[in-house]
């Protein structure tokens, strides 16, 4: 079984990865390489940091970056190799069309998370970002990652009324916007492919009910056997990629201006995907 996992990012996907590549009969890698907790391994796909925005500024290019970058004979033959073979990555987000496409027999982990959340865990006002998903204010000193992984991250495109104001927005505002500028286009491509091919998995539903939660992913993927001890260690104790302390205050505590530019940017996405209420 080849599988994708796509998001928004700060959505528990490295946690995913862990969780997945712990288990005896399948190999998992995010961002295209191994983890081990939060330390990096062996990289054993390219990264496709800079080609997330090329492919979503031109979508025309998607499907020949995914044959270049994630060609057929490389991932059977890593298939062939591994068995349950999974690639989970925040940059998979603009390309599961063409990664459906590409490989008709994949399967997709979708992983979701209330946007409010991911603002606060994304936006990062001062010193350094180690995961640096969301945009920083803009008179913020970047570090070399931090710069480069920023010139992949998703802007309004041309034809979107939004482009012209975009250096205008503060990064909370930018931040709500590619929450459900994310999401959408993940959600647009799976209307596309058969419901059969994906699983979407809420963050919330790992942190009230891990074992259950990660049971239905093991259902979905065809796993074999139980859950190995090694693996359910790992999901009774979740502490990868988890913020301490965040820059922005819970959203209960946001500001009627803050509230308003969350829903402003987010209300069609929080709706669809049944964060309202």
């Amino acid at each position: 079984m080849l599988f994708f996992g796509a998001s928004a990012g700060r959505s528990g996907t490295m946690l995913l990865a862990n969780l997945l590549n712990s288990e005896p009969s399948v190999t998992c890698v995010h961002e295209g390489k191994f983890r081990l907790g939060e330390e990096s391994g062996e990289q054993i796909l390219p990264f496709l940091t800079l080609e997330n925005r090329r492919g979503y500024e031109y979508p025309e290019t998607k499907s020949e970056i995914i044959a270049s970058k994630r060609p057929v004979d490389v991932l059977t033959s890593l298939h062939e190799t591994h068995g349950f073979l999974g690639d989970i990555a925040y940059n998979n987000s603009v390309f599961v069309e063409e990664l459906s496409t590409q490989f008709p027999d994949s399967k997709f982990l979708i992983s979701i998370r209330d946007g409010r959340d991911f603002v606060r865990s994304a936006t990062v006002l001062k010193g350094e970002d180690l995961t640096p998903v969301g945009w920083g204010p803009r008179e913020k000193e970047l570090t070399p990652l931090e710069r480069y992984i920023s010139l992949g991250r998703l802007q309004p495109r041309e034809g979107d009324p939004l482009k012209a104001e975009w250096n205008d927005l503060d990064c909370f505002e930018q931040n709500c916007w590619l929450w459900n500028e994310t999401n959408k286009v993940i959600f647009d491509a799976l209307e596309k492919i058969p419901s059969t091919q994906y699983h979407v998995i809420r963050l919330e539903d790992f942190k009230s009910d891990g074992l259950q939660t990660y049971k239905k992913i093991r259902e979905f993927l065809g796993v074999p056997g139980e859950t190995s001890a090694a693996t359910e260690k790992l999901l009774l104790s979740p502490q990868i990629n988890v913020k301490s302390t965040k820059d922005l205050p819970h959203h209960s505590k946001w500001t009627d201006q803050m509230n308003a530019v969350f829903w402003k940017q987010c209300s069609p996405m929080m709706e669809k995907l049944n964060y309202v209420g």
